[in-house]
């Protein structure tokens, strides 16, 4: 802060700086768990769960940057398994999403259950994304192969299309029993098969059914007509190259009219050859109402995961779509045991968002008490004795001022930066939001307050803040400005007047002690006489000056009125000063 005082009449002067709080003024010219994956689904809390129905609802804490909001849990349908669902966290908190487990009823096949997850985000500053996993706290059991059509709406707060894409999809090791030998049998040399062959492959595939038909099938190899052992089979074939079960030996379904060269995945030429059932890669998008394949594995094994951007709800069909099955000696379609799913939330920010408020810095003070002069003989006893007065900080019994405007800049040029204004309905308060790939490679920003008017024309902060960007900080909140009338200004001059006959060499150094000084006007001063004066300075506020300009101007003969012209008696004048 610079200030620049001035006096109309200045014959010769003492000066006395009376401090408060340590003021110090310089007369010269200056300025002034163990969970099996996926991760990362956020902390979910139930408030209320119903096995049976195979619901739940809740609170969630999302993943990434912490927004929060509302979960609900629906089962709308339930095919082959049995009514209860052990539903994770049945109540009370937990991270890394909610699970579902569903244990299958044997007595029945084709087994299916759907469910809808629906959110409700509690503010529109973030995009939300459902997650889909499975297996995000069992780390038991095994999945089997099961077809997943997925649906979903789009969070209409945010005008971001819903989209679903894979975000995870490694290799992991594929589980026999839930695979058969279809998919880890291996042909070994002319007539040999290998069963129960290790492969690790990614475990979410296209969809390959043709009509709903999966054309998935389960066997065991070493259950076919033939001879040999599990590492080395020899099927039985007839004049066509089909092949059949052994009598009593049937564990699930051959393909229709079997032959020796398409009973493997490996070697297989129809109905499905080495283009079927292709793995899903990351970032494939899923299409609203379309299916994919999940392969069967261990379930501690299963980190595949799912993510629909700006989803409102989704709903999730899962359909066991093997024919056969490794425990049955049936010819069941789909035909599952204990399947698992998982539901989470994740979040990122749409926005870098600053916020703050301009406010009249005065502590609580009213305009109808203020006093440009000190209030009484002792300041600290009147209303400026208050530490919130001119302080720098929004304190509660301040408020908010009308006509600033502001605008975030690039700190190094103070070009204004691209930005998305939202209006606020609190006076003084702004918001400001901006894209974050706008502020892409910036690591610092610059806040700059301007306001045109004069009723608070005196600042109490800066007029430019500094703000430093955080990596994964996206809300900058409480840069404030602070202003204050004129009439609270921070450092208050007291001016007392002396008459004397010149004799300043007889009553230096003690000068200011010796004249009878007033703060009355002067009268009958004659030409020839002095006027001693003293400036009394107080810093009223509670920050420090640091350096402020005093200049007190001599009168002259015809300006303003002036009959004399005034010379400066003492100190000696320097013309550098």
């Amino acid at each position: 802060m610079t200030a620049r005082l001035f006096a109309l009449l200045n014959i010769s002067f003492s000066c006395s700086i009376w401090l408060k709080r340590g003021l110090t003024l310089t007369f010269i010219a200056a300025s002034f768990s163990a969970q099996s994956a996926p991760a990362e689904m956020g902390s979910i809390t139930v408030t209320s769960s119903d096995a049976s129905a195979g619901s739940a609802s809740g609170t969630y804490v999302a993943a990434g940057s912490g927004a929060t909001g509302r979960f609900t849990l629906v089962r709308n349908e339930n095919i082959g398994y049995s009514s209860n669902a052990e539903i994770t966290p049945s109540s009370g908190t937990r991270t890394n999403g909610i699970e579902i487990r569903n244990d299958s009823n044997t007595s029945i096949d084709r087994d299916k259950f759907k469910y809808t997850f629906t959110i409700t985000p509690n503010d529109n500053a973030s995009i939300h994304t459902i997650k889909i996993g499975q297996a995000s706290y069992s780390v038991g059991g095994n999945s089997e192969i099961a077809r997943q059509t997925l649906s979903f709406t789009q969070n209409s707060q945010i005008s971001t299309p819903a989209q679903a894409t894979i975000r995870n999809n490694p290799n992991i090791p594929y589980f026999y029993n839930a695979m058969g030998d279809y998919f880890i049998g291996k042909k070994l040399a002319g007539n040999s098969f290998s069963s129960n062959n290790t492969v690790t492959l990614p475990q979410l595939r296209f969809d390959s059914s043709n009509g709903g038909d999966s054309g998935l099938y389960y066997y065991g190899i070493t259950a076919l007509n033939g001879s040999g052992n599990s590492s080395s089979f020899t099927p039985t074939t007839n004049s066509s190259g089909q092949v059949s079960f052994a009598s009593g030996q049937k564990r699930g379904t051959l393909p229709p009219m079997p032959t020796f060269t398409n009973i493997l995945k490996e070697t297989s030429t129809s109905p499905n050859n080495q283009t079927t059932y292709r793995a899903l890669n990351v970032n494939d998008i899923i299409a609203n109402n379309s299916s994919y394949v999940s392969y069967g594995i261990a379930n501690a094994d299963s980190n595949y995961v799912l993510a629909v951007k700006n989803a409102k709800t989704i709903i999730l069909t899962y359909e066991g779509i093997m024919r056969g099955n490794s425990a049955i000696e049936a010819d069941v379609v789909g035909e599952t045991y204990n399947e698992w799913i998982s539901f989470g939330v994740e979040s990122e920010p749409l926005n870098y968002v600053f916020s703050g408020t301009v406010f009249n810095d005065n502590g609580g003070i009213n305009d109808s008490d203020i006093n440009v002069k000190k209030d009484n003989a002792t300041i600290d006893s009147g209303i400026y004795n208050n530490t919130n007065f001119f302080n720098g900080t929004f304190d509660s019994a301040e408020s908010g001022i009308a006509g600033s405007t502001v605008k975030l800049v690039d700190c190094t040029t103070n070009a204004p930066l691209e930005t998305i204004n939202t209006p606020t309905n609190i006076v003084g308060k702004y918001e400001i939001k901006i894209p974050i790939a706008s502020l892409t490679g910036k690591s610092t920003v610059c806040l700059i307050e301007e306001n045109s008017g004069s009723t608070y024309p005196i600042r109490t902060t800066n007029e430019k803040t500094v703000i430093s960007l955080t990596t994964n900080k996206y809300n900058y909140e409480n840069n404030n400005f602070g202003r204050v009338i004129d009439k609270n200004v921070a450092l208050v001059l007291e001016k007392e007047q002396a008459l004397n006959d010149c004799k300043i060499a007889s009553l230096l150094p003690n000068l200011e002690n010796q004249l009878a000084y007033s703060k009355a006007a002067l009268s009958e001063v004659t030409p020839g006489q002095c006027i001693a004066y003293k400036i009394t300075a107080t810093n009223r506020a509670n920050l420090s000056i640091n350096h402020f300009v005093l200049q007190d101007v001599l009168q002259e003969r015809n300006v303003n009125g002036a009959i004399v012209t005034s010379k400066l008696a003492n100190p000696i004048h320097q013309a550098s000063e």
